[in-house]
């Protein structure tokens, strides 16, 4: 109990909006039965959902709908942004066989690096990566610690993409913090899933939408 005769200074009292972040959350990770707590999750893409993580020294864990509604819903969203964008990440790039060039967001000590896709552009321009194409790029976000991403700007985006499929299919399987086994196409803030899944065989495939198509077959033809 709080001893009224010393009254606690309010600048040394923890500020909660310091530990709040935007998320990804895996749409399988919420159980059927707790799902009535989650309302406010948006749903994101194929299998993703948009969220407010809470960072703890015991634990990282989702938000429920009650502590959402304790704080201004703008204010929230505000500072977990800002704290999303201020988590640490590094930029680097992998040289592919057939000469793809996948790049990386990420950071060993965090947990939000695949999250950083909700703030992709921004991020990708704070960590010193390159100019986003106007046709976006093709991404993974297979577990917590990953985002591997291709800019679609030359022919190599047949070996990109079978390679984002395969990076993503394994760092879903190895985890931990799985998000997702899928390749998704990034343009102008949206996230399209273009992967397939037959769920009796359990095969997984590309399968890009028709202007998605359009765009890899220009940029395939460009360079032959």
């Amino acid at each position: 109990m709080t001893d009224p005769s010393h009254p606690a200074d309010p600048s040394a009292a923890p500020n909660p909006l310091r530990s709040v972040y935007l998320r990804l959350v895996a749409e399988e990770s919420i159980p059927a039965e707790a799902r009535g707590h989650y309302t406010y999750l948006r749903p994101l893409a194929t299998d993703l959902l948009a969220g407010i993580a809470l960072d703890t020294p015991e634990n990282v864990r989702i938000l429920t709908d009650d502590e959402v509604r304790l704080v201004e819903w703008d204010v929230l969203v505000t500072a977990a942004r800002a704290n999303l964008l201020d988590e640490p990440a590094d930029y680097d790039t992998i040289d592919l066989p057939g000469g793809a060039v996948l790049h990386i967001l990420g950071h060993p000590e965090s947990v939000f690096a695949a999250s950083k896709a909700l703030v992709f552009d921004e991020a990708v321009r704070a960590a010193g990566g390159p100019d986003l194409p106007a046709d976006g790029v093709l991404l993974t976000v297979p577990n917590r610690h990953n985002l591997v991403f291709y800019p679609l700007t030359d022919s190599h985006v047949g070996e990109a993409v079978n390679a984002l499929a395969q990076f993503g299919q394994g760092a879903y399987e190895d985890g931990p913090g799985r998000i997702s086994p899928r390749v998704f196409w990034w343009r102008a803030g949206t996230l399209t899933s273009i992967t397939s899944v037959d769920p009796e065989a359990m095969v997984m495939s590309i399968t890009p939408p028709d202007e998605l198509l359009t765009i890899m077959r220009r940029l395939a033809l460009a360079g032959g």
